[in-house]
């Protein structure tokens, strides 16, 4: 049996999302999709270990460590309940119908930037092999239609069948990652250099390098819960999400710390300014006499930034459909595709909003990596924001069943210790230029959007959330 197909309608004619319809392998997909380890390979990591140095792979096993935390809370109701408002569901279950619409509007936040960002980030490096690769320059209108072709280019498979959109996540992902991993082993293996002391001594790092690329290093595996959005569509969702968690945190975190150790041996025996190269793996292929696979390093990584907006908007759509349903935004928003099964009007929005947020950064002057770096450290506080509120709501829940136990509240302690870090870190010392000023941007988005839900009409009750069953 392969489940449920088409798409369904209750009672009143309304039609629903498809029931029983993604396997384990597609969820495993969406979340890595959303995460976009090869984009993190190349952009993110290069930057973390200018700001740790020796010692970031063993910060970044402490943010591996943490993430187990969190998902540990997520699970609390991931392996009971299964909802497309994913960590909005949570928080209500746990905390009540506010705390449900704080964090709703936060994860919305979340993915609605991880869209434009990535899009942004895919137009990037797209005109980087544009640039190298073909020598074609392109002005600011040009980065900017890039810029909308990308997000189309998310939309069409996303309205079009969910199946389609995680097929399309995983093999370009698999296309990405095997790219990388050629680079990574072939560096390595004319270097011979395996055995790097500066990196085992944690020669030059400590507290206050480690307090620099923290916050950062946080926002690696951001994502990973994004499977639980699809929740209502997935095959037997509340055994299935706890293990793909899982699967998306340890493998690629793994790799990640690979690959930090390997971009760290580079950048010690070329000399690489980490901070100031936009292509560190096209450097590193280029000094190994392989200027094909620096080329396609930079494809690689558009590659996966696509899918990190694919992964985006499916899991985003998702939350909005389910807001709608509960309405927290307006009800037009809960319409889903006849034939396609999927939330078309919410996806649409996303679509819209990701496509015009960049062309106007860079209509007002703003470099794309400027733009992409400030899209995503707003999507951050919207990742910090829902784990935060899911973590406080996971002891609140086990407690009102009289189930809490003392490790589930030490879990709990820990990762709410974490998480106020972090977006303590994120705040102070406060930053320069527009940097300073999108902690306020976060918030106004917050307040507007709880502002829409407290003018919003009463929600019907029935199916605004999943039942839990009974133990």
């Amino acid at each position: 049996m392969h489940g449920d197909t088409t798409t369904r309608a209750d009672t009143k004619g309304a039609v629903l999302l498809r029931k029983n319809y993604l396997s384990a392998l597609e969820n495993v997909a969406q979340s890595i999709g959303t995460m976009g380890p090869v984009a993190t390979i190349g952009t993110i990591l290069p930057l973390l270990i200018y700001k740790s140095g020796n010692g970031t792979w063993l910060l970044f096993l402490c943010v591996m460590a943490a993430f187990f935390l969190i998902s540990a809370n997520i699970n609390v109701f991931a392996s009971k309940m299964a909802s497309a408002g994913s960590l909005s569901a949570f928080a209500e279950r746990g905390l009540g119908k506010r705390a449900g619409s704080l964090t709703g509007w936060s994860y919305l936040v979340a993915m609605a930037f991880v869209i434009t960002s990535s899009a942004i980030s895919c137009a990037y490096y797209l005109v980087v092999v544009l640039s190298r690769g073909l020598g074609v320059h392109v002005g600011g209108l040009g980065e900017a239609l890039i810029t909308v072709g990308v997000v189309l280019a998310a939309w069409w498979p996303a309205h079009r069948d969910i199946k389609l959109s995680t097929k399309t996540m995983l093999a370009a992902e698999s296309v990405s990652v095997l790219v990388i991993l050629a680079i990574l082993v072939s560096a390595m293996a004319g270097s011979h250099h395996w055995v790097d002391r500066a990196q085992l001594r944690l020669e030059g790092s400590g507290f206050p390098q480690m307090r620099l690329g923290f916050v950062l290093a946080f926002m690696t595996l951001a994502g990973f819960e994004s499977a639980t959005a699809l929740g209502e569509e997935a095959k037997a969702a509340t055994s299935t999400m706890p293990r793909v968690m899982m699967l998306c945190i340890l493998p690629t975190g793994l790799l990640f710390v690979v690959s930090i150790y390997c971009v760290t041996v580079f950048s010690h025996g070329l000399n690489l300014a980490l901070d100031q190269t936009d292509a560190p793996l096209d450097m590193i292929a280029r000094s190994i006499g392989l200027p094909a696979l620096g080329w396609a390093s930079s494809l690689g990584i558009a590659l996966s930034c696509y899918g990190c907006a694919l992964g985006g908007l499916n899991a985003g759509s998702r939350v909005v459909f389910s807001m709608a349903r509960s309405r927290q935004v307006p009800g037009c928003l809960e319409a889903i595709h006849p034939a396609n099964g999927t939330p078309h009007r919410a996806l649409l929005l996303l679509s819209l909003v990701a496509a015009a947020l960049p062309c106007a950064l860079i209509g007002l002057g703003s470099s794309m990596a400027d733009a992409m770096d400030y899209l995503m450290q707003i999507a951050s506080l919207g990742f910090l924001g829902s784990y935060l509120v899911v973590c406080v709501a996971a002891p609140v829940h086990l407690a009102s069943r009289s189930k809490l136990r003392p490790a589930a509240l030490v879990v709990a302690v820990l990762s709410v210790a974490v998480i106020a870090a972090a977006f303590a870190m994120s705040l102070v010392p406060g930053a320069e230029g527009p940097w300073r000023y999108l902690p306020y941007v976060f918030a106004l988005l917050l307040a507007t959007g709880m502002a829409v839900s407290s003018l919003s009409p009463a929600a019907p009750a029935p199916g605004a959330l999943a039942p839990e069953p009974a133990e």
